[in-house]
């Protein structure tokens, strides 16, 4: 069974003028990071 996954780390994989795509460290879901609710911790590792 799944377990829950409040996405508090993610890294952004892909941008562009209508969006932007993150992956979560966690569980490595990917999902547009307008989909946070804003509770969830953004972490930028892109320039890592």
């Amino acid at each position: 069974m799944p377990t829950y996954c409040d996405h508090a780390r993610v890294q952004v994989i892909a941008h562009d003028d209508n969006g932007e795509f993150v992956e979560c460290l966690d569980c490595r879901e990917i999902f547009e990071s307008s989909e946070l609710d804003g509770s969830e911790r953004k972490e930028d590792l892109s320039d890592a």
